[in-house]
């Protein structure tokens, strides 16, 4: 293998690559060559490479802590490899490359605030008095005090909203009417203070409104949680599903069940609750 490898990084030489590249490609099939040693037992031969052989160097990938541009990277590399052995050194089969994909990178819990850092991204835009400040404060509370999902939030219409028995009704959902408990304030506010300077028609429904006057998109909902994550130095791995996600960390941790929260956020199941240390990371 050893052999057939220097072969490879002559002809990729040949062709100009960049130093960088070849030698980052070494590295990769070193690697490679090591993992199917430790598979055999002896050090490998391109007669030996079958999809069986190639399955423990993909889960091996898929074991380590690598950035998914590395594990892209150490995939090509392999899967360049094995189309030169089959196209110019005829030592392996056809199609022995359509296994060899960079494997998923592990899912990562969206970032827990902790109670105080939820105060500070909604006291932030509170504090402003403009109209866009007391709607974002009353996006960003409606997002943690009910746990709505972001495209639920901008599907919100006035109706939906009842301020007096403060409650709220996810569109299109079978859920019983949501509290909204602190987001009661901010949504008043925004409402009687804010809205009809945002509003372009007096005729519209939308809750949630952006600068045209139009109601406002996901996008827009995600840019205005990263708008204030930033400015409350939080950094940017704040999203709206870190405001639900922080409301069932936080919940968990005022002794309620993962039923309860369950039932709370509207999850199909309680084992979708995965908890994690409060200011950690995405």
């Amino acid at each position: 293998m050893r052999e057939a490898m220097g072969r490879y990084l002559d002809h990729l030489r040949g062709q100009g690559r960049s130093s960088n590249t070849l030698l980052a490609y070494h590295a990769d099939l070193r690697q490679f060559s090591r993992i199917l040693e430790a598979e055999l037992g002896r050090p490998p031969h391109p007669a030996d490479l079958t999809p069986d052989l190639l399955s423990p160097y993909v889960n091996w990938l898929a074991r380590q802590s690598y950035r998914p541009a590395t594990l892209a990277r150490k995939t090509a590399a392999v899967r360049s490899f094995l189309e030169y052995l089959y196209a110019r050194e005829h030592s392996i089969p056809e199609g022995l490359t359509a296994g060899l994909r960079a494997p998923a990178p592990p899912r990562q819990s969206p970032r827990v605030l902790t109670p105080s850092e939820v105060g500070l991204i909604i006291d932030l835009p509170a504090r402003s008095g403009s109209p866009r400040g007391m709607r974002d404060a009353a996006i960003l509370s409606l997002l943690y005090s009910t746990g709505l999902r972001a495209a639920d939030a901008v599907r919100l219409r006035l109706p939906d909203v009842d301020l007096e028995a403060g409650v709220v009704k996810v569109p299109g959902s079978t859920r019983a009417a949501v509290s909204l408990g602190t987001a009661q304030e901010h949504l008043q506010r925004y409402l009687q203070h804010a809205r009809q300077h945002l509003a372009a028609a007096p005729g519209e429904q939308g809750l949630f409104l952006n600068q045209r006057g139009t109601v406002m998109s996901r996008q827009g909902l995600w840019l205005v949680v990263k708008r204030w994550s930033r400015a409350a130095g939080l950094g940017e791995d704040v999203s709206p599903h870190s405001l639900r996600h922080s409301l069932a960390h936080h919940l968990l941790g005022q002794g309620k069940s993962k039923r309860e929260v369950q039932q709370i956020l509207g999850l199909s199941s309680p084992n979708a609750i995965r908890v994690q240390r409060e200011g950690s990371a995405q």
